[in-house]
């Protein structure tokens, strides 16, 4: 046998293992990435679970719900929970009330941040550094801690039982909010501000021409953090408001399931009634929500 054939089948052996080990790691990387979609389907189903029992037992009667086990879906649709809740419970007034409240506390957060987090990004002046910083230290103190000396100063404000004093305490920017923008603005190339200035722009242009625009990610993930905050929001709400008239769906929720113990047909429609908004927004957004995930991360 020759030395050519010789180095012809060693290098076919060694192209035949190596195409093995291929293979192999192939197969490995598979099997992980279909070990890793199952389990984080387990996972999703568990968290899921709840609210489809809860989605299941808004659209059943009362009798379906004690007969049947919980996981049995509707038979039918049965939109007499809804009808009830909507008309005789007050919840069109209670999603109007959140719609209203979270609409304001949203924008106005959103607004206020943006122009704190570029006076603490862009401006210059004594003690900026110190004050951001004793500013972002109030993120350690519990909101629990606050709740008596805002209670306090909406009384003697009198605007208790008042849309203001519901989202008043939160409209002019959260420290975390403020925190996030800044980062992102200091991101932001100065030699585009330099240019900007350079040709006559005042801050407040430089704001909303240049950083405002380039800053779209971080805004939008501002604006759904204060969005399912306002949301959601629920102790605040209820300390400081009396009438039904100025319930929010958390707080007239609450009052509702309280009233009608035996009632579970007509307050899981109401629970319904609370998720789905927030449902539709996580669809509507989900890349807008991914990504401000990401950003959140990096910043």
């Amino acid at each position: 046998m020759s030395i050519s054939s010789l180095a012809v089948g060693a290098a076919g052996s060694r192209t035949g293992a190596a195409r093995s080990r291929a293979t192999a790691t192939k197969v490995a990387r598979v099997g992980k990435l279909v070990m890793f979609y199952v389990i984080m389907t387990a996972i999703a189903f568990v968290f899921m679970v709840p609210y489809l029992l809860t989605l299941f037992a808004a659209f059943k009667p009362i009798s379906q719900i004690f007969s049947q086990p919980a996981w049995y879906p509707p038979h039918s649709l049965y939109l007499h929970n809804f009808v009830y809740d909507f008309s005789s419970a007050g919840f069109a007034r209670y999603l109007a009330n959140t719609f209203f409240v979270t609409a304001a506390l949203t924008v106005g957060q959103v607004f206020f941040s943006i122009l704190g987090a570029f006076a603490f990004a862009r401006l210059s002046f004594p003690g900026r550094d110190l004050i951001f910083w004793l500013f972002l230290i109030t993120l350690m103190v519990p909101s629990a801690v606050t709740v008596i000396p805002l209670y306090t100063i909406m009384k003697e404000a009198h605007l208790l039982n008042t849309y203001w004093a519901i989202f008043l305490p939160y409209v002019f920017g959260t420290p975390y909010t403020i925190f996030l923008l800044r980062q992102f603005f200091r991101h932001i190339p100065q030699e585009m501000i330099d240019a900007a200035r350079v040709d006559g722009a005042s801050d407040m242009r430089v704001l909303f021409r240049i950083i405002v625009p380039l800053s779209r990610p971080a805004i939008i993930t501002a604006t759904l953090i204060a969005l399912v905050f306002g949301w959601n929001n629920f102790l605040w709400p209820l300390i400081v408001t009396e009438s039904q008239n100025h319930y929010l769906l958390t707080t007239g929720l609450a009052n509702f399931q309280s009233n009608m113990n035996s009632q579970w047909n007509y307050a899981l429609a109401g629970s319904v009634i609370t998720l789905v908004p927030l449902a539709i927004l996580f669809i509507v957004f989900q890349k807008h929500i991914i990504r401000s995930i990401s950003i959140t991360q990096i910043r």
